[in-house]
């Protein structure tokens, strides 16, 4: 059967509840995080191309079961995921896998990662002048995401079917979709966790 040469994407938007700055932290370093937040999905995750530690060009091998988290999904499952670029202008991540399992249904897969913080309107409101800096006779906004809870992360991926007969990867965008919540829960037990122990430091202080 003649390879596709149609390139798809298939996207998804979940809501977090976590500070905006604080998750954006975690999804650039998720693969440090996943293994110890979902130990039995994601089994391991190791830099197998090292380009000055976990930069843009590295290489990480994933080792999951993805039947922990979607029923009827392979119990093992192997990726080797190259990170094309980190922005951080943007908040978006860019990846591209370069090995594993999934090369075996698609030429080629291109996911990405953009994060949209909640914007505080009663901090605008306030005072428009506050929410710039004028720096060198240039207007820059200042990090809207500091403080702020909550907001969107997109997700979307780029691929090519080795053949018509391919399903759509809809099986990675449920296990993404669960991935990031359970992530999300982690950011704000940790940052609750910080701000239960600033209190008591306050109460003792005091």
């Amino acid at each position: 059967m003649v390879a596709s040469s149609v390139v798809y994407t298939l996207e998804l938007a979940v809501e977090f509840k976590s500070p905006a700055d604080k998750f954006w932290e975690a999804l650039k370093t998720w693969s440090s995080i996943l293994p110890e937040v979902l130990p039995e999905t994601y089994k391991s995750i190791e830099v197998v191309e090292d380009v000055d530690g976990e930069k843009n060009g590295s290489v990480t091998l994933w080792k999951m079961n993805p039947s922990t988290l979607i029923e009827g999904a392979p119990v093992m499952m192997e990726e080797k995921k190259k990170l094309g670029s980190v922005d951080e202008v943007t908040k978006t991540i860019t990846y591209s896998v370069v090995g594993g399992d999934l090369l075996k249904l698609y030429k080629s897969y291109e996911p990405n990662f953009t994060l949209i913080p909640k914007i505080s309107t009663s901090a605008s409101a306030e005072n428009e002048g506050d929410d710039i800096d004028v720096v060198d006779d240039k207007v820059e906004e200042k990090d809207e995401m500091v403080g702020v809870g909550g907001g969107t992360v997109k997700w979307s991926v780029k691929y090519e079917k080795v053949n018509e007969m391919v399903p759509e990867p809809n099986m990675v965008k449920a296990m993404i979709f669960k991935t990031l919540l359970i992530l999300d829960e982690h950011v704000l037990s940790k940052q609750n966790q910080v701000v239960e122990t600033k209190k008591e430091i306050e109460m003792i202080a005091n």
